[in-house]
């Protein structure tokens, strides 16, 4: 049983969809503390950010205790057009998205991007069960063992920017569970949101499932 493990992240780019493509069970951890600048609450897009706004202060809570003010649905639509008009796929695919998108009833931050990660998991033809833990307690690289367990995972495959706490020590533990350790290979197309890919490109998974050339 190969597991990813990721926030839940505003319609991330494809190296997020990678992992999801790879693993037989991708775990969402929507326990995580919010960071206030990063990809849970905002998302690039033609390489410039497109942010929800929040109604609750983003200051040391849960990913899933952040409330989005009301508006959203429109807020998105209306920067995804302003990006995305003229684009090769825009008469045939911006539909799709704005349906995804006013299809969720919802001002929980992990709520809108778990259901907006279905939709769009089910629309790219991704077949991964995707799940939520019970939260952790523990931190850093145990957090990541301890969720692991919780899904009975045999192998983790992990993003490149995890090796910084991965290290000696973490990658023994893995050892003594007997889980396996595996870093992404994806080969970066692009650092924008997968609606850049669904805009721009004729097949979408081939941006998406493209791994590195090996070293």
């Amino acid at each position: 049983m190969k597991v990813a493990i990721h926030q839940p992240d505003l319609l991330p780019w494809p190296g997020f969809w990678f992992k999801m493509l790879h693993s037989d069970r991708f775990v969402l951890a929507v326990h995580d503390q919010l960071q206030k600048h990063w990809v849970q609450r905002r998302v690039m897009m033609r390489e410039s950010w497109v942010t929800m706004p929040l109604e609750s202060k983003p200051h040391l809570i849960p990913i899933n205790e952040t409330i989005v003010k009301p508006g959203w649905q429109d807020h998105l639509e209306s920067s995804i057009t302003g990006r995305y008009r003229g684009a090769r796929h825009w008469k045939d695919r911006s539909g799709d998205v704005f349906e995804m998108i006013h299809a969720v009833d919802s001002h929980n931050l992990a709520d809108i991007n778990h259901q907006l990660i279905l939709s769009m998991r089910d629309y790219l033809g991704i077949t991964t069960e995707v799940v939520v833990t019970d939260p952790p307690q523990e931190k850093a690289a145990d957090r990541v063992l301890e969720q692991l367990q919780m899904v009975g995972a045999t192998s983790y495959l992990s993003g490149t920017g995890a090796k910084d706490y991965l290290g000696d020590e973490a990658q023994a533990k893995f050892r003594e569970l007997g889980i396996g350790l595996e870093f992404s290979d994806h080969e970066k197309t692009t650092g924008d949101s997968i609606v850049t890919v669904l805009m721009d490109y004729d097949d979408p998974m081939e941006v998406v499932s493209k791994a590195a050339a090996p070293h």
